[in-house]
């Protein structure tokens, strides 16, 4: 019957894994000549495609055609190299090794493959994901999953030392890629990942790419050739520097002569010492060490809270790996699972149980950024840990992976005029996850209404500083007649899907059934989300900057907004055409004084004063605002009095207070000293309160624009008093467009 298996898709080694129904334990398969490994390098020979010990071989001897690392590329759409003159992708040349894999673990296990969880750099973007689920399809492979590999080692080890409360960091660098992750194990065999960071361009190969340069200076001094700028010199040298790699790694080694034979020249050995290989590779050990710690770091937790360090990853054989690693964390680190196997062996595991489910958003806001809430991980250092144990089954073991990445959009800021991330999905979040939102898309009937999304993958707030992984263009959005005005709401869905992929579902207001998309690649220069928003700067033909809180063609609807002095426009007004001169009226330069939270009003001498400040919001708004009045300091009559208004809200106030009106009728009477609260909602719902306690409500609807108004007015007549009213401490809330939405989340759908 088919069997499901794991596979290790590796930078310079692949594994192909399975459970054995005899012991129900992951085993690795060996392939056809015998081996648990396959070297990741293909040979193009004569016509035919080559594999396995012969194509490294190949490979080493430096002979043409023969290909390795490509692993590193992968997802990106330019050839990794051309055969022949036909090019090959990093997702053409992982298709041909996977199908490799393929048909060789199904020769030796004599059954078909019916699926297949494959292992990949936990800090692969979602591009490399699905270049890698594409690359397994085009090999004949149904995937089942995509599973980061420092998880898969986490399983395989777990499955045999399992400690209740632990928090494993698992440092897996391999030949071309290196992750750390932090894991914790909780009740019941539940292994959890909690933070992750990587470089899949950092690995083992950088190492030998190190010695390669000491070697190639030593030959050229030896022999005064000009190995650098002939490829045919340097390929005799380059592939040596794996072999020295290892030599220098074995037990007491401390150095290695190594002989090549050149033409014209013959023979020539220089030798390396261990030290001087561990000098020149260590600022790559630091590069590794400060993903250590970012990981910590943002999992809140310091190196004493680390239980253990486990060693994943062939190039971790290094001495100089674990070496550093005990300075690091002042404990031996564990060696407990075979470097080369852990990764395959834990997907195996992996293939044996069903996807995980759907988890909710939790989130919190840390110095006004999102981040994931892990108030319920139990990473509590005061949690002991407890004793190893083994599973009884694999059963009882199960995995929840996490986001590597953050995901955000493009948006645009309050103010308008600069383009940022607005982070949807935090980085290291439980997955699988989804998350909507709501967006306020203003409709036309002579466009094509088309809104782009640009996803980001990263946690700076400048866009240029994260991936733009794609471009999402929503289509088949349907015009409604209220669309110039109030406009339409778009829910955006974004999910993570269970193998770290991106996914971006729309609907419009209450539908259910998806919008067109269509993904468009980002374009080459995307200088413009650096530079201010202006109109010569955005898309044409559709809507870009997905804009958050305000009134625009792409705001997302929030319930309310808060709204100060400082970003709205106040117009001041002065209904006076001509204040009276001369020594007599000695008036003041400035009557009105406003800043961000106060309104002063001052007349001194004063002859007549009708000014103030107002604030025009549409009557489809939703408005509030709440202040503290004191009209104490007024002069006796004829001093004035302080003018208030909100539509139908009004109220004529002296030093002795006053009444407050709804509609021309009296509500309430007020003190020289009280709190005001003033709201407009629904498209007409007037409401008042006084001191906390609600006054007055009547519901009038309005076509024409509605004034917030706060004014002095003295009537005209020779004054030689001082006269003062001031609003204090005023806090206003306003939702453009509302229509009731309390905010911009909103409900996720299933696909």
């Amino acid at each position: 019957m088919a069997i499901s298996v794991g596979i290790d898709l590796g930078t310079t080694f692949s594994a192909v894994a399975y459970i054995d129904p005899k012991t129900k334990l992951p085993q690795i398969i060996p392939n056809g000549e015998g081996s648990k490994l396959t070297p990741s390098v293909i040979q193009f020979l004569d016509g035919e495609v080559i594999f396995g010990g012969e194509a490294e071989d190949a490979y080493n001897a430096g002979e043409e055609d023969c290909v390795a690392t490509f692993k590193r590329e992968m997802g990106e759409t330019k050839p990794y190299c051309y055969i022949g003159g036909k090019p090959y992708t990093s997702e053409d040349l992982s298709a041909m090794l996977l199908r490799h894999l393929k048909e060789e673990a199904e020769a030796t296990l004599g059954d078909t493959i019916k699926e297949a969880v494959i292992t990949v750099p936990a800090y692969f973007y979602s591009k490399e994901r699905e270049a890698t689920i594409r690359a397994a399809e085009k090999a004949g492979l149904k995937v089942k999953k995509i599973i980061d590999e420092p998880n898969a080692a986490a399983m395989a080890y777990g499955l045999n030392h399992w400690r209740e409360n632990a928090n494993i960091l698992v440092y897996d660098l391999g030949g071309g890629t290196f992750d750390v992750t932090l894991v914790h194990m909780g009740k019941n065999g539940e292994l959890s990942t909690i933070t992750t960071r990587g470089n899949h361009k950092l690995g083992g190969r950088d190492w030998d790419a190190r010695i390669e340069d000491i070697l190639v200076a030593r030959f050229e001094n030896e022999t005064d050739l000009s190995i650098r700028n002939d490829s045919e010199l340097w390929s005799i040298v380059s592939g040596m520097s794996e072999g020295v790699k290892k030599q220098l790694s074995a037990q007491n080694m401390q150095s290695v002569k190594v002989s090549a034979t050149f033409p014209d020249y013959g023979k020539a050995t220089v030798t390396i010492t261990k030290a001087e290989f561990e000098e020149n590779t260590a600022d790559l050990l630091d590069r590794t060490g400060a993903l250590c710690l970012a990981v910590l770091e943002e999992a809140g937790l310091t190196k004493k809270d680390v239980t253990d360090v486990l060693l994943v990853g062939g190039s971790t054989r290094m001495p100089q790996v674990p070496e550093y690693l005990q300075r690091m964390f002042n404990k031996k680190p564990l060696s407990h699972v075979n470097p080369d196997e852990a990764v395959a062996l834990g997907a195996a595991i992996q293939s044996s149980k069903a996807n995980e489910d759907y988890t909710s958003l939790v989130l919190k806001v840390v110095d006004g950024k999102k981040t994931t809430d892990r108030a319920n991980f139990g990473l509590s250092s005061h949690v002991s840990v407890k004793a190893e144990r083994k599973l009884n089954s694999l059963s009882m073991l199960t995995l929840r992976e996490t986001t590597a990445h953050a995901m955000g959009i493009i948006a645009i800021n309050d103010e308008g005029n600069r383009y940022y991330n607005e982070i949807i999905i935090p980085a290291n979040h439980p997955r699988p996850v989804r998350a909507a939102k709501k967006f306020r898309f203003y409709t036309s009937p002579h466009s094509n209404n088309e809104l782009a999304i640009y996803v980001l993958q990263g946690d700076s707030e400048d866009p240029l500083d994260c991936q733009i992984t794609y471009k999402y263009v929503v289509t088949g959005i349907q015009h409604v007649n209220r669309g110039e005005k109030i406009g339409t709401v778009i829910r955006i869905q974004y999910s993570y899907d269970v193998n770290g992929v991106i996914h971006i579902q729309a609907r419009q207001e209450d539908g259910t059934v998806d919008l067109p998309i269509r993904r468009e690649e980002v374009p080459e220069d995307i200088s413009r989300f650096g530079r201010p928003v202006t109109s010569e700067n955005t898309d044409q033909g559709f809507n870009v900057g997905l804009q958050l809180g305000t009134r625009s063609g792409q705001s997302v609807v929030h319930k309310y907004k808060p709204v100060t002095f400082s970003n709205v426009k106040w117009d001041k007004y002065d209904n006076i055409a001509t204040h009276p001169s001369g020594a007599q009226f000695n008036e003041p330069t400035v009557h009105v004084i406003a800043n961000e939270e106060n309104i002063e009003f001052h007349g001194y001498n004063i002859s007549e004063m009708n000014e103030g400040v107002r604030y025009s919001i549409d009557p489809s708004d939703d408005f509030e605002i709440e202040c503290d009045i004191n009209t104490s300091t007024i002069s006796p009559h004829p001093g004035g009095y302080l003018e208030i208004s909100l539509g139908l809200i009004s109220a004529h106030l002296t030093e002795n207070g006053g009444d407050i009106l709804l509609d021309g009728a009296s509500v309430a009477t007020v003190a020289p000293r009280f709190h005001l609260r003033m709201s407009l909602t629904d498209g007409g719902q007037y409401e008042v309160e006084i001191d906390g306690r609600a006054v007055g409500s009547k519901f009038k609807a309005s076509k024409s624009r509605v004034d917030v108004r706060f004014g002095f007015v003295h009537e005209s007549h020779y004054c030689q008093l001082l006269s003062h009213a001031y609003i204090s401490d005023i806090s206003m809330m306003q939702a453009v467009g509302g229509e009731g939405d309390d905010n911009p989340d909103t409900d996720t759908w299933n696909d």
